[in-house]
């Protein structure tokens, strides 16, 4: 086999794959020249809110038929009671609308009235000194960071209390002291 057969064979296809490669050429496809139609929005159409439906009123049970009959009022004249017509009692008598029903008052919070006054006042600064009593037996430095956090809230608990004392909002008083007295003694726990 000459030796030039490999070289020119080679050159060839060389030649051949240039010449196929030069000839394909990529399509690009351009956006479309039209943009899309956009519809128009459609006509808003307002609708009316719907009435609200009547409240369901629930009969109560009617009372019991007394055997007694009520006299029309004696101020009623003759002619008063001659042209009136007569009418039936209507057959479904309106319901009466059943008394609103008042949440109960919460059973932590002692009433505020004059008696209880000095009762509350006293409560309220026996817990103050119970908590005042725990939080000094407590070393601020061993807290943790959380500890710390429930100590200085509990100390300004003590202090708004002692200052609604003085502004005599009792009630208030009696709720703080309760508060800080509780954290008092649950960090004196945990120490």
């Amino acid at each position: 086999m000459p030796r030039g057969l490999p070289l020119a064979t080679s050159a060839l296809l060389s030649l051949l794959l240039v010449q196929g490669c030069s000839g394909a050429k990529a399509q690009v496809m351009l956006p479309d020249p039209n943009p899309l139609n956009i519809p128009q929005a459609p006509a808003r159409v307002v609708v009316p809110p719907a009435p609200e439906p009547p409240p369901v009123v629930t009969e109560a049970t009617p009372p019991a038929a007394s055997t007694t009959t009520q006299n029309p009022p004696a101020n009623t004249t003759r002619s008063n009671r001659e042209t009136r017509p007569a009418t039936p009692p209507p057959a479904n008598p309106p319901a009466a609308t059943p008394p609103p029903t008042v949440p109960p008052a919460p059973t932590t919070t002692p009433l505020e009235t004059q008696a209880n006054q000095s009762e509350l006042e006293q409560r309220a600064r026996g817990l103050l000194a119970s908590a005042n009593a725990a939080l000094d037996k407590i070393d601020y430095k061993a807290l943790s960071l959380d500890g710390k956090t429930q100590f200085d809230t509990a100390k300004r608990f003590t202090k708004q209390a002692d200052e609604a004392l003085k502004a005599k909002n009792i009630v208030y008083a009696w709720q703080l002291a309760d508060k800080a007295n509780t954290i008092a003694t649950l960090l004196l726990r945990h120490a």
